[in-house]
């Protein structure tokens, strides 16, 4: 194994005892390689796929291939993730949530991999808050939420203090840690580590913890993770957390063959996946329930504004079931909700109007209507909207920006370009020939397989 710190190797064998020799044998071994197929569109071009145990869409590979040159990762059929953080699924799965409409928060969002989780369970009526603080993270955080077309969810950038009314009935905080869980994968884990940083972490994790509590209805539920293993960032700040806050742990059950160690301390519960007992980094998570009755002292008899108003003709022809959506007042790209998620918009944009709804209907532009690139990789454009469907090499120009298109269409207008049943973006045939309307800022830079 690789030089991992005195400090570190001296705790980790105090808490594994004679797991230890097994942990750290483990963490000379290659990491494994895993994607998570998209819930509503999920495509890949592997074969050879096997099932992470605990997460219905995420696979290993039996290699790492090269991503950026399969369109189904550009079309956002699938997201490259970590396998032990995909536990989520499991997690939620076991929360049983009824069809009541939610908020759920996912505080810590970028870059976006358990976003794609948390949207995988929403109910209809349920708005995501996708939150990032950090404006390069939101970049890739806005660019991986688009790919995967998660509608009725919201991007923000607020401080964790900024949420300071009862408003998510979920949140969830992949809270910034000393990163242990990344050793085998991130060598520079194992340089940056030190008893310092983890108590620092620990510290930072109460913060964040003791101001986005505050966002927590009543009965609502917490989930917490790190990819740490140190109980100062885990099972002790579970329990500050149960004391301090008037929070209760809720004990999750995973089949013994997961190879899940649970973590008890007082009345905490916690569970950590350790690299040599599952084929994944290491990863803690917990789940805590908010006993306070804490109203919103905000709502009151405040008259909520619809911020919303029907979708209007001008998009009959881009959007299917128009009247199935809502349109945002007077934002440009006119970003849209389902009209099921109306009045959960709402509430999220009286408190945060500066939120950024993720899908859009697209531009007017004179006469023409310039489509959003989210509408396509949602699969909500109009049933009619014909499609081109694209070979690898076709796709991979058209991911480019390319404007040679092989095809025969000869009817102008708007056309969405294929690769194998995954949505890459749109064309438009003009009398000019072929435009490519791929994002400028995400189009494919190169094909060399060492990229």
């Amino acid at each position: 194994m690789r030089n991992l710190p005195d400090e570190f190797v001296l705790r980790m064998k105090d808490q594994l005892g004679v797991d230890a020799d097994n942990f750290f044998n483990a963490l000379s071994l290659p990491s494994p390689t895993s994607i998570r197929l998209n819930h509503h569109k999920g495509k890949s071009s592997f074969t050879n796929l096997h099932q992470v145990p605990w997460c219905e869409n995420g696979y290993y590979l039996d290699s790492r291939p090269r991503f950026h040159i399969d369109p189904h990762w550009h079309g956002g059929a699938y997201y490259v993730q970590e396998a032990s953080s995909m536990i989520l699924d499991a997690v939620i799965s076991q929360l049983l949530l009824d069809q009541t409409p939610r908020i759920w928060l996912d505080l810590c969002a970028a870059p976006g991999g358990k976003t794609g989780i948390l949207a995988k369970h929403l109910n209809a009526s349920d708005i995501l808050i996708a939150n990032e603080v950090v404006p390069q993270r939101k970049t890739v955080l806005w660019e991986n939420l688009v790919k995967g077309g998660y509608l009725n969810t919201m991007l923000t950038s607020e401080q964790p203090s900024s949420f300071r009314d009862p408003i998510a009935d979920v949140i969830l905080i992949d809270a910034p840690c000393a990163g242990e869980g990344m050793m085998r994968k991130e060598p520079e884990a194992i340089h940056q580590w030190s008893r310092g940083l983890v108590d620092a972490c620990s510290l930072l994790q109460k913060q964040i913890v003791n101001d986005a509590v505050k966002a927590l209805k009543p009965g609502g539920v917490l989930i917490y993770s790190t990819c740490s293993y140190s109980l100062e960032e885990n099972i002790y700040n579970i329990s500050h957390f149960n004391e301090t806050h008037d929070l209760e742990s809720i004990p999750l059950d995973f089949p013994a063959s997961w190879g899940i160690s649970t973590i008890h301390f007082k009345e905490a519960k916690g569970y950590q996946l350790y690299p040599h007992k599952v084929k994944g980094e290491g990863l803690f998570v917990a789940v805590l329930k908010n006993n306070s009755d804490r109203q919103s002292y905000i709502q009151g008899n405040k008259k909520q504004a619809n911020e919303f108003s029907p979708v209007p003709s001008t998009f009959e022809g881009i959007l299917n079931h128009p009247g199935s959506f809502r349109i945002r007042k007077n934002i440009e790209h006119n970003t849209l909700v389902t009209s099921e998620a109306e009045q959960k918009a709402n509430e999220v944009l009286q408190k945060f109007p500066r939120a950024e709804i993720i899908v859009g209907a697209g531009q007017v532009k004179g006469q023409d209507v310039i489509p959003a690139h989210s509408i396509g990789m949602a699969g909500v454009q109009h049933a009619d909207v014909e499609k081109i469907d694209l070979k690898l090499e076709g796709a991979l120009d058209y991911l480019e920006r390319s404007t040679t298109v092989s095809s025969l269409a000869s009817k102008k207008g708007w056309y969405i370009a294929m690769y194998k049943d995954t949505c890459l973006g749109w064309l438009k045939l003009t009398s000019q020939g072929w435009k490519n309307h791929y994002p400028m800022n995400w189009r494919l830079r190169s094909r060399n397989p060492h990229h």
